[in-house]
């Protein structure tokens, strides 16, 4: 969805350009552009919603992993997982804290292998905090645009918007992923530490 928008926002931006320009654009492609938008904001909203219960459920579940993996070695409770994506302000850092606490838990220390880098980790929470903000100011200035270097400016801004929104996506796939992971080799290499090995 978030591709799609990038290609509406480049659409309204095209036509404004042409605007800009001194051409010509018909009413009925300025209304089927602006139509088109609020339908793609309409299920850009939808689907956010239905990912971010799933996120947030698989949150929960890793954070109270990492109790069982680290007892405590988190600082933020794990009722944090969820809470913390409701605290006005604090939502741009608390639900990082917590995802770098569990990826600390993951975490193999005794292992002579190399540690998993958190660059997922931070990557993905820089472009969602910028996606968000970024969003933000351009949804504002697209609402207040008065004339057509505005709405241009609006749209390019909307487009930038979107296309990060996308790359955050692939990160917020990248640090499921490998947490997930993570956490499974841990689980196994505690088990096997646990269960009686098979006599050769």
């Amino acid at each position: 969805m978030d591709l799609l928008a990038v290609a509406s926002d480049a659409h309204v931006w095209r036509l404004t350009d042409e605007m800009a320009g001194g051409g010509t654009v018909e009413d009925a492609d300025l209304a089927r552009a602006d139509a088109l938008q609020v339908v793609g904001g309409v299920l850009q909203v939808t689907l956010l919603v239905a990912t971010a219960v799933v996120f947030i459920i698989w949150f929960h579940r890793v954070r109270r992993n990492a109790d069982f993996f680290a007892l405590d070695s988190c600082e933020m409770k794990s009722g944090w997982a969820i809470g913390a994506w409701f605290v006005p302000i604090g939502n741009l850092w608390l639900p990082r804290k917590v995802a770098g606490e569990v990826w600390n838990a993951g975490i193999d220390w005794d292992s002579e292998a190399r540690r998993p880098s958190p660059t997922p980790v931070n990557v993905w929470w820089a472009l969602f905090v910028a996606t968000w903000l970024v969003g933000r100011v351009a949804g504002s200035a697209y609402k207040d645009a008065a004339g057509v270097e505005e709405m241009k400016r609006a749209a390019g801004m909307m487009m930038f918007s979107d296309a990060l929104d996308a790359v955050a996506a692939v990160f917020a796939l990248l640090f499921v992923r490998k947490l997930t992971r993570m956490q499974l080799d841990k689980a196994t290499a505690r088990q096997e530490q646990i269960l009686p090995q098979p006599r050769p």
